[in-house]
């Protein structure tokens, strides 16, 4: 046996938390330095303004869903598509376009579908834009 066989579970885990940085595992220390370091979402949403500003972020989006293309071709082709972009606008509080694209339509649905998750997203967004905004007019 080991010369710990007669050391309590207890005492054991008292000893390893010891061993650890300020008695947590190297585990929890790790995910308590990458949350320190993580930005909040409203800094990131200003930094990735700056990086598309600065041509070094893609201000576009990339979806792959062929569910998603069929429906979408099906709502242009059945000229659906314009209804469900003012029905999208309503929800937002906003004009519908006369432009309709598809675009346009999942740029509504995306805000609405992030909206429904968690409403503080779409509040910490514009945050971020007011903040990156707010950086454009303090330069000289």
């Amino acid at each position: 046996m080991s010369e710990n066989s007669n050391v309590s579970v207890d005492e054991l885990v008292e000893q390893h938390k010891e061993e650890t940085s300020e008695g947590r595992s190297g585990a929890e220390a790790a995910v308590e330095q990458d949350t320190q370091d993580t930005p909040e979402l409203e800094a990131a949403v200003a930094d990735a303004y700056q990086q598309i500003d600065d041509g070094e972020l893609s201000s576009n989006l990339t979806l792959r869903d062929e569910n998603l293309a069929a429906l979408f071709t099906g709502l242009e082709n059945s000229q659906q598509l314009e209804a469900v972009e003012n029905d999208a606008a309503s929800i937002l509080g906003r004009d519908g376009r006369s432009d309709t694209n598809r675009a346009a339509v999942l740029r509504k649905l995306v805000r609405i579908g992030l909206s429904e998750v968690d409403q503080s997203l779409i509040e910490s967004g514009k945050e971020g834009r007011r903040q990156f905004l707010e950086s454009q007019t303090d330069e000289f």
